[in-house]
């Protein structure tokens, strides 16, 4: 089985707590559809790494678990404030996708097992259960690591930085429940055992944020990039955070932060890729080309300065991906191919430029280009098919566009089943247009009624939504026909 690895993941080989990283990537959250684009650009370069940790972490990646945990042993021999392998491990497979929750548990019993006054074990269960929203279940297990590792001896650096994880997670638990203050004074404390912790800016900025005093957010996020500059300018973030908001306050606001942003740092390139994100949300394309434009001007000319810079290089592929997708929703599937191609040119097995490749090249009038297509989507079924939906309904997609109407709506039942019926707006048209011309072949004249019936409601039912997504000029069209 494949699997796919987040930044924080990384950034947990460096030591850096699971729960510092939990806000990092709030205000990035990919908007754009249809498929699994991941535009967002990266949170944060990570730390060094040493070699013997790296080649850990790459057999663990390979799946070769035993020579991992030989290897994380081997370096803790001479590292004694190094976490024990089991508990790495454990950490590790925590950043999976799709989540390994039986394997996490597995891997914390053997290090329970084997380090029973470790507090480690019980801090990573809560900040699961945390991120799971079982928030009671992490409470009490915050309370048994934090009377653990009060009398925790093996190693002062682990106690110190476990005493900040259970904080930060106290800290959000008491947000959750509405004590914000007692929240920001926990925070707080924390901030005073270590100024420079991302984790506890960044909630702060979050838990500002909710309580809709957006300059302290501003304030907690800008402490944070100036300790870690590659993240996305505050201005920017807030901007985004208030556009998912979905009010029309927040996309007032959203509109108000994001030209802040831009006029704050113009030649920043994550910001143009956010505000190319931003635009496409509110629904102008060509504004939204514009700044992916811009972005990929900027990236290329930091690219060529510096070819191996792997955040330049990863921005540089974000922006294009990005720009790919603009042009799907503008119908413009030639330069949707070429930005994916490009990408295809320097990472051959990347997903979203594959998946989206695939839909590009299906709506082109080229026998040459829609062979292609089936090709791309059987290759990412085959490929991925156990851990990405997304997939199903390219693949569903492709078929439609190939007259086989049986075969889409088999792959759409594939996806509905993986996503437990969860469809983007763009799958629900997939949907409803497969059911139209699925019907055109029923001669049954009350089952053809109801399958039209069918189609009509998903398709009204999706055009509620007022949101922008590719397909929408095309699901209009298919109401309308559907309305007579």
């Amino acid at each position: 089985m494949t699997h796919r690895f987040s930044s924080k993941l990384f950034a947990s080989l460096c030591g850096v707590a699971a729960s510092s990283l939990l806000f990092v990537g709030v205000a990035n959250a990919a908007v754009t559809q249809p498929g699994d684009v991941s535009n967002a650009p990266a949170a944060a370069a990570q730390k060094e790494v040493s070699p013997e940790l790296q080649a850990a972490f790459d057999d663990f990646r390979n799946m070769k678990f035993e020579d991992a945990t030989a290897k994380l042993d081997k370096i803790r021999e001479s590292d004694k404030d190094m976490a024990p392998s089991q508990l790495i491990l454990a950490t590790w497979l925590a950043q999976i996708t799709p989540p390994q929750p039986q394997a996490v548990r597995q891997a914390i019993e053997v290090a329970v097992t084997k380090h029973p006054n470790d507090p480690e074990a019980y801090v990573i269960l809560a900040e699961l259960n945390l991120q799971n929203s079982c928030v009671t279940e992490a409470e009490a297990l915050f309370d048994k690591g934090a009377t653990m590792n009060a009398s925790f001896a093996d190693s002062a650096k682990r106690k110190g930085e476990i005493q900040k994880r259970i904080l930060i997670g106290q800290a959000q638990i008491l947000a959750l429940r509405g004590k914000r203050d007692e929240a920001i004074a926990t925070l707080n404390n924390v901030l005073k055992l270590d100024e420079k912790n991302i984790g506890a800016l960044n909630l702060l900025g979050l838990i500002s944020f909710n309580a809709e005093d957006y300059d302290a957010a501003i304030n907690a996020y800008t402490k944070a990039r100036e300790i870690q500059p590659t993240l996305l300018l505050p201005q920017a973030r807030v901007a985004m955070m208030c556009q998912q908001k979905g009010t029309d306050e927040g996309k007032s606001l959203a509109a108000k932060y994001m030209k802040e942003a831009i006029a704050a740092d113009a030649k920043d390139p994550q910001v143009r890729i956010v505000a190319a994100q931003w635009s496409l949300t509110i629904g102008k394309a060509a504004q939204a080309a514009q700044q992916a434009d811009y972005a990929i001007q900027i990236l290329a000319q930091q690219k060529t300065a510096k070819p191996d810079d792997a955040l330049t290089t990863g921005l540089y592929n974000e922006a294009k991906q990005l720009r790919g997708v603009i042009a799907l929703f503008e119908k413009d599937y030639a330069t949707a191919e070429k930005q994916f191609n490009e990408i295809l040119a320097e990472s051959p097995s990347n997903f979203a430029a594959t998946n989206n490749l695939a839909l590009a090249l299906c709506e082109q009038a080229d026998e040459a280009k829609q062979k292609k297509a089936v090709e791309y989507a059987q290759v990412n079924v085959d490929r991925f098919g156990q851990q990405q939906p997304e997939v199903f309904s390219t693949a569903a997609w492709v078929m439609h566009k190939m007259g086989k109407y049986q075969e889409c709506a088999q792959l759409l039942q594939r996806y509905i089943q993986l996503t437990s019926g969860n469809m983007s707006s763009d799958v629900a048209y997939y949907l409803a247009a497969n059911m139209e011309k699925l019907a055109d072949n029923v001669s049954d004249a009350e089952q053809k009624a109801n399958i039209l019936k069918q189609a009509k409601e998903i398709i009204t039912k999706t055009l509620e939504n007022e949101a922008p997504f590719v397909m929408r000029p095309e699901a209009e069209a298919l109401k309308a026909r559907l309305d007579k």
